[in-house]
């Protein structure tokens, strides 16, 4: 495997939902990247749900990677500008990172 090659690197497993964080912690995942999105078309074509659905999704599996022990960060895609909807406010950013935080 890669860790044995790589001592003491961590490899965090990108995850969209709670079906890709238990994966993740199947296979043996000690840190996940939460997928989220800034644009609701982004979000759909990638993950098949809104923002919002989403971020309703983010909250399962936080709780689920807390619950499991496994450390969580989140990246927020097209924050600087969406291939299907242009610009993206920083106030939409803003209020997607907020509410990851709650």
């Amino acid at each position: 495997s890669i860790k044995e090659h790589a001592p003491g690197c961590v490899f965090p497993v990108l995850v969209p939902n709670a079906k890709g964080l238990q994966a993740a912690l199947a296979a043996g995942a000690k840190e996940v990247t939460l997928l989220t999105a800034a644009s609701d078309t982004f979000a759909q074509r990638n993950t098949n749900c809104t923002v919002e659905e989403n971020l309703q999704r983010a909250k399962a599996v936080l709780e689920a990677a807390k619950e499991a022990q496994c450390a969580v960060r989140a990246a927020i895609s097209v924050c600087l500008g969406c291939p299907y909807e242009g610009e993206v406010s920083p106030k939409r950013v803003a209020q997607v990172a907020c509410r990851l935080l709650e």
